[in-house]
């Protein structure tokens, strides 16, 4: 909705007051339109009647959403071409900005031309020795993880919002399995311990670059090659039926893994202000604040320290709800214990085993709902390819996988034409500030995949506007509705949408769009987005081939 002329709202509407008879009384309606307010409502992606007719007009719309005053203090860089590579619209395209979570663009295509839309991931339970006739194993468990980031109620059901949401549950049902094949192996006593192998992947457990204040919470969930449920849980804070009780909180899935310390009380009434903390090395969460009697429930989902223990410790308890006993206790063996006791399939015995979903479906997960652990877990994936992945460092120490993951990124962005010199490519998912790329590699990369022989599932994987995954609220009731299918980015002060969009006549196009250091609110930068967005689906006019006729317009801030 666009409101064109509303400085009349600024000086005339201060507080409408409504006055309706009802039963003897008067209600008094106070609406108050906020100043703040209006600038926002005039941001709305317009469907007005007067769109722009010929490239030169369209393009002097687009300067002038980028070029307004509130904008000065920030930087915009964009670049729209045709799918032949010409240019439609560039400003600042060989500039370095933050990407956000465009930088799963490069990680996922990456994987694509890699490993192919059929690829799985195989998920493990040793035995370190045979199991006994009567059902002991005088031995060890080893749970070993090889990178599936979908160990997870995630793909259960047919549920259309699988790929917006990880929705929780008591019990993850693939755990579940795995102890259900272990119990029909014929274990019934294991000697030893159970052991959470995750050491497929070496390296740190945060991403590079990562802040501190993220990982606290589920979007900065540690990295391990044994994930569970994205390495997450779901706490619920539910008010106590009495004011000055403590409100019940529970946790999902189920595990005596995580503890709570609970400094929340309930009070009679106001808004619900519960927080949360836990140590970077803790699986301890205290809750504290308040939550009125008669409020709805308070959800939120945190980052759990140590996953591949917190796998082990999820198939202890589904195997003792089977009966099976463990005398020993749940460890952790990660690279750099395996440095002096190497992983050796051919000498255990392989009692139970999990397949992932395919590639296909791996990458839709990552790219429209932005799930940073996935992306970060495929670029581990890639180092696994490389001929030196089990090779250590001058130190004795694994070389990280996710280092050797981007080289090979790296490797790929070369053969796509990209140049990858003046890139930061720190992380695989794009929380790092230190990520930077230009709208220029977005766009080539874009290009690069729009030809590549698995086209059609790099697009299946992106999100569609007014449809699903992050783009699902954008757009809606507008011609880029069902027509944009793209990747979004967002960090504090960051903003990207690069993707596809087909103009309404019918001619496919190519737009990276970038928005950094706004400090106003970041809807503001995204509507703007959204306008071009929508400018470009209902364009009619004619895109000249000859690239020396698309002008590149000046960045007036400059």
């Amino acid at each position: 909705m666009v409101i064109g002329a509303h400085s009349w709202l600024k000086f005339f509407i201060r507080i409408l007051i409504l006055k309706m008879k009802t039963a003897n009384k008067t209600v008094v309606l106070l609406l108050v339109i906020s100043q703040a307010l209006i600038p926002a409502f005039a941001q709305q992606p317009s469907l007005a009647p007067n769109k722009p007719a010929t490239l030169a007009e369209l393009q002097s719309r687009i300067a002038a959403l980028l070029d307004q005053p509130k904008f000065f203090s920030a930087r915009w860089g964009a670049r729209i071409i045709t799918t032949e590579g010409d240019a439609v619209f560039e400003r600042d395209v060989d500039k370095s900005f933050m990407p956000a979570s465009n930088m799963k663009l490069y990680t996922s295509a990456a994987a694509l031309d890699a490993f192919g839309p059929d690829f799985k991931i195989k998920t493990s339970v040793y035995a370190t020795h045979p199991v006994g006739k009567t059902g002991v194993l005088n031995g060890d468990l080893i749970l070993y993880g090889r990178g599936d980031p979908n160990l997870s109620p995630r793909f259960d059901t047919d549920d259309p919002d699988r790929y917006n949401e990880l929705k929780p549950a008591d019990t993850i049902s693939a755990i579940e399995r795995l102890a259900d094949q272990i119990r029909a192996a014929g274990v019934k006593t294991v000697t030893g311990n159970l052991i959470g192998d995750d050491s497929f992947f070496a390296g740190d457990l945060l991403g590079p670059g990562w802040e501190w204040d993220d990982a606290q919470f589920y979007y900065g969930a540690e990295v391990s090659a044994l994930t569970v449920n994205d390495n997450s849980a779901t706490f619920t804070v539910t008010p106590a039926t009495r004011a000055g009780k403590p409100p019940q909180i529970t946790i999902q899935p189920q595990t005596g893994y995580l503890k709570i310390i609970n400094n929340a009380r309930t009070v009679a009434d106001g808004p619900t202000r519960i927080g949360v903390h836990r140590p970077l090395d803790s699986n301890t969460m205290e809750f504290f604040g308040t939550i009125p009697r008669g409020a709805s429930e308070f959800k939120v989902d945190l980052a759990v320290h140590d996953p591949a223990r917190f796998a082990a410790e999820l198939l202890k308890e589904a195997l003792a709800r089977r009966g099976v006993r463990l005398r020993g206790r749940v460890e952790r063996y990660d690279a750099v214990f395996r440095v002096a006791k190497p992983f050796d399939e051919s000498k255990l015995l392989e009692v139970a085993s999990a397949e992932s979903q395919p590639l296909s479906e791996m990458l839709k997960v990552i790219n429209k709902q932005s799930q940073n652990l996935h992306a970060e877990l495929m670029l581990r994936q890639l180092g696994t390819r490389r001929a030196d992945a089990r090779s250590l460092d001058d130190y004795g120490r694994p070389i990280s996988t996710a280092a050797m993951g981007a080289e090979i990124r790296r490797q790929f962005l070369q053969r796509a034409g990209i140049e990858v010199a003046p890139l930061s490519l720190r992380d695989g998912s794009g929380l790092a500030r230190q990520d930077l790329v230009t709208p220029r590699s977005t766009t080539r990369l874009l290009e690069f995949m729009f030809t590549h022989p698995r086209a059609k599932t790099w697009l299946e994987s992106l999100t569609v506007a007014g449809v699903d995954g992050t783009l699902e609220r954008r757009l809606r009731d507008s011609a880029a509705a069902n027509n944009l299918r793209g990747k979004t980015g967002t960090l504090t002060y960051v903003n990207a949408l690069s993707g596809y969009v087909t103009t309404k006549r019918g001619q496919p196009l190519i737009l990276s769009l970038m928005g950094n250091n706004y400090t106003g609110p970041g809807r503001e930068t995204t509507v703007v987005m959204d306008q071009i967005c929508v400018m470009l689906a209902e364009f009619e006019g004619e895109i000249p081939a000859d690239k020396e006729r698309a002008t590149s317009l000046p960045n007036r801030n400059n």
